[in-house]
């Protein structure tokens, strides 16, 4: 085991650089986060469910830019919540059934309680 002394330099790994397209649209979507600690691909999950549920047209353009169609959709079919428009958005662009949603699923397993 090689023993460490001032002289000995560790290497730190070069932090995430945001790309521009993405980075323009984070900072209103991601406002519990500090700017200069997000990982793009640590945090692609909550960054896509975030675009999703609060995101404009062109969020969705700079998410699917940066991440790829199919690694979004592979994100959003196990999310674990999404709103009703959100779902609906989401089958629509991705042509996908509700069912086969993870928070759709989840919806349908919660008993609602009656309205009167």
């Amino acid at each position: 085991m090689e023993k460490l002394t001032p002289s000995t330099t560790v290497a730190t790994p070069e932090p995430q650089v945001v790309p521009a397209p993405l980075a323009e649209h984070l900072p209103t979507l991601l406002w519990d986060v500090d700017p200069d600690t997000i990982d793009p691909q640590a945090m692609a999950r909550t960054i896509v469910q975030r675009v999703i549920q609060r995101g404009s047209k062109e969020d969705w353009a700079a998410m699917l830019e940066y991440y790829g169609r199919p690694r979004v959709q592979e994100i959003v079919e196990t999310v674990p919540y999404m709103s009703d428009a959100a779902i609906a958005a989401v089958c629509q662009f991705f042509h996908i059934e509700k069912e086969t949603l993870r928070c759709y699923q989840r919806k349908q397993s919660i008993p609602q309680t009656f309205n009167s």
